[in-house]
């Protein structure tokens, strides 16, 4: 079973801190780095003083291998666009409202809502010292991590090299410092649908996350930003709409997150409201809010951050004791969203299997703070394994998170003539800040015998 990561001595003070005139918050990835479907924008008035690089933090073409800005390459205030996903043209707000149901055009992304929500923790905190940020996005829809790496053919991974390039010159042009303080990394779709020749493997996906991991620090910051800080790299885990069973793409994502101290994953993405796979505009700001929450609690307050995950399961009788990493106890059961609908599942999200097939569950129960306890129906033979949040049965999804009372700035917002679906109206949740309680990972993990 995994261990909670034990980060070397000074690897969290030896991140990057905002400490430059300008602290870059880079994002990269496939659509939802991009923000496909994230139409009509929401956050569309500035918050204190971050910025962007060109008037949409996304460049002018969403797939070449090179990063251009939308427009001059200058500083404006940080806020989202919508833009022509193929033309990159950006739309007005009446030619939003009239788009078709199904468009891809890009929108919201998770970097506003993560830039915005840091700065105002930020600001927040008596003892910090703010320093203003920079906000650029650099993903491309529909693409495995190796298409995204270093050395790939065409090279997309010169976005990132183009878009920190530029940032650094137009820092040093209006007399400021610069830095990059943070990756936010969301790829993991195709992978883990192992499209386009990705891999699905479970080691092979970690070495190759690793590495690229390590390439963006030695190429990019050290040799772009020229910069002996390493930044933070916040992740999510892929699930929901592109879950799989096999889940090896998802529980990649989380061992490399315990397993590397430079490395965070900020939460899963199955929890937020969805148009079928890409999340709709609440949701990408509803997780860039989660993305910010957690990039405070690591580059602010200094925390070691991991996200709510299995540490056991260990059978005792008919019983299944499940012990979870809480980051804020006590566990309780919740109803994530698919599309704009809460769903709720009797056992929770939880499948146990063993050689026979599906073990049934009697109760699945909260029995602790920090445990779960599952009462099987039948005894599983050797080599159980046990499931939560898997395709076939949950839709990629689980009713299991935390009790962190800390909520979004921003709220919930439905604004029918905006261009949301009406199935975006939910009563419970207009206008109100988003909620942000930790949501446990999904998993796939073998059933010990107890002691």
């Amino acid at each position: 079973m995994m261990n909670p990561a034990a980060s070397p001595t000074g690897w969290m003070d030896a991140l990057a801190r905002p400490i430059w005139g300008i602290n870059h918050i880079l994002s990269y990835g496939q659509s939802l780095a991009s923000g496909w479907e994230g139409w009509p924008a929401l956050s569309t008035i500035p918050i204190g003083d971050s910025l962007m690089l060109g008037q949409s933090v996304r460049p002018q073409s969403e797939s070449a291998p090179r990063w251009n800005p939308t427009g001059e390459a200058r500083f404006e205030p940080l806020i989202a666009t919508v833009q022509d996903v193929g033309t990159g043209r950006l739309l007005s707000a009446d030619e939003v409202a009239h788009l078709p149901v199904s468009s891809a055009t890009l929108g919201e992304t998770v970097l506003e809502a993560a830039a915005n929500d840091f700065r105002r923790r930020q600001a927040a905190d008596p003892m910090a010292v703010l320093h203003r940020l920079l906000a650029s996005s650099c993903g491309v829809g529909g693409r495995t991590l190796e298409q995204l790496s270093r050395g790939a053919n065409p090279e997309l991974f010169n976005r990132l090299r183009a878009c920190v390039r530029a940032a650094r010159e137009t820092a040093a042009a209006a007399g400021a410092t610069y830095g990059i303080v943070a990756l936010l990394l969301l790829q993991g779709e195709n992978n883990n649908w192992r499209l386009n020749g990705g891999t699905g493997d479970r080691a092979e996906y970690k070495a190759l996350m690793a590495r690229f991991v390590d390439d963006f620090a030695a190429d990019v910051v050290a040799g772009i930003a020229v910069q002996d800080t390493r930044p933070a790299v916040f992740t999510y885990q892929t699930g929901g709409a592109y879950a799989d069973d096999a889940m090896a793409v998802p529980q990649a994502q989380l061992e490399v997150a315990l397993e590397r101290p430079d490395v965070f994953l900020a939460a899963p993405v199955y929890p937020v409201t969805d148009k079928g796979g890409h999340l709709d505009a609440n949701g990408y700001r509803w997780l860039g809010a989660q993305f910010g929450k957690v990039m405070h609690r690591v580059l602010t307050l200094g925390q070691d951050w991991r996200p709510l995950y299995p540490l056991s399961a260990r059978l005792d009788g008919p019983v299944v004791a499940v012990e979870f990493h809480v980051p804020q106890p006590p566990l309780a059961w919740g109803r994530p969203f698919q599309g704009h609908h809460r769903r709720d599942f009797a056992d929770k999200g939880f499948t146990v299997l063993d050689a026979e097939g599906v073990v049934p569950l009697a109760r699945v129960e909260l029995a602790g703070p920090t445990t779960v306890a599952l009462t099987l129906q039948r005894r599983p033979a050797a080599g159980a394994l046990l499931r939560y949040g898997d395709r076939s049965r949950h839709g990629g999804r689980g009713s299991l998170h935390d009790s962190d009372p800390a909520a979004a700035f921003d709220p919930y917002v439905f604004d029918a003539s905006a261009g949301h679906r009406p199935s975006a109206d939910q009563p419970d949740l207009n206008g109100r800040p988003y909620p942000l309680m930790n949501w446990c990972v999904a998993f796939a993990v073998p059933i010990t015998a107890g002691v």
